[in-house]
């Protein structure tokens, strides 16, 4: 990273916690006060659901909006409820309220562990990009990585958002999912690939992305699963040209409810940040988080059978060392 670029003062940047409010172990509570630490001059905005008890948050804003609801299932075999629209209407009614020229969007059970966007985002302030004003700072090991084994396409995740404001609200400015959208695959199995039993035509974070960029060119992406060259090169294009990625623990990010770990959120199936790097035709000779998390995949498999203990105390020795 240039240190010569200059920080972003934390007066120019407005966070957006978006979602229910979580009560349970002051979850959202927690997320609150992380913000506050290590951005004490930010403005936090609390979007999320009308009747919702704020007392006790030390929030600047809180905004709250009739539920839209979510009544279909998003796996087919499990209890997970499909949420993007709850996830569409709270971040964009939170974005629109930001008068800061930068923010940050992020779920209401997430937390902060540093001030390093101070940094990022200096760099993405003199950045040039062709979908957006300026880059958008996303996390690198929960985007998923169509030349690993799980070929999905257009898969940022959906947590985390850093950039210009203007550019977070044309982002969250879409459609609502169909109710149509929802239950494809209820009826179009066959098309389902990679194991995965999702029953929307696209997963949340393809819908997201893809309604945004739909926007600025042109895609044919009939499902989730349509992996195909012409796909792919437009892909890597489009991502290596609007995103800036870092691992979470660079950009100081955790989450309460689901902790990132090293590769947990995609198992091993995210970008490490050089191989998005190699987006944009540089060269990769040695890459330590690919290298250890394939290690670790094989360490997993050999140690398992002797000791969970001993396999966990070497894994986090070389996730550690990263």
């Amino acid at each position: 990273m240039d240190n010569s670029l200059k920080k972003i003062p934390s007066k120019e940047i407005t966070f957006v916690l978006q979602g229910p409010i979580i009560s349970e172990g002051h979850t959202t509570k927690k997320s609150c006060e992380s913000i506050r630490k290590y951005f004490p001059d930010s403005k936090i905005i609390l979007s999320t659901w009308k009747n919702s008890n704020s007392q006790n948050l030390n929030i600047d804003e809180k905004i709250e909006t009739d539920d839209p609801g979510a009544k279909h299932l998003y796996y087919e075999d499990g209890k997970v409820l499909n949420n993007i629209n709850r996830m569409i209407v709270s971040s964009l009614r939170g974005l629109v309220s930001s008068k800061t020229k930068f923010s940050v969007k992020l779920r209401s059970d997430m937390y902060l562990q540093s001030n390093n966007l101070l940094n990022l985002l200096g760099v993405i302030n003199t950045s040039d990009c062709n979908y957006a004003r300026k880059k958008i700072i996303i996390p690198s090991n929960m985007a998923i990585n169509p030349d690993r084994e799980l070929k999905l396409l257009f898969h940022p995740s959906d947590n985390f958002f850093a950039g210009l404001t203007e550019d977070l609200i044309d982002l969250f400015d879409i459609p609502l999912m169909s109710e149509n959208q929802m239950t494809y695959f209820k009826n179009n199995k066959v098309e389902r690939k990679n194991n995965i039993p999702i029953l929307s035509k696209y997963t949340c974070e393809q819908y997201l992305f893809l309604s945004f960029i739909k926007k600025k060119i042109k895609i044919n992406l009939k499902n989730a699963f349509d992996f195909n060259k012409e796909n792919k090169i437009i892909h890597d294009e489009v991502f290596s040209n609007l995103f800036a990625m870092y691992r979470n623990t660079k950009i100081g990010i955790n989450g309460y409810k689901y902790p990132i770990g090293f590769f947990s959120s995609s198992v091993y199936y995210a970008y490490t940040e050089k191989e998005f790097k190699s987006l944009s035709g540089e060269k990769i000779y040695f890459d330590y988080e690919r290298i250890i998390s394939n290690f670790i995949k094989i360490l997993k498999v050999i140690t398992l059978r002797l000791s969970k203990k001993y396999y966990l105390k070497l894994k986090n020795y070389f996730i550690n060392r990263i």
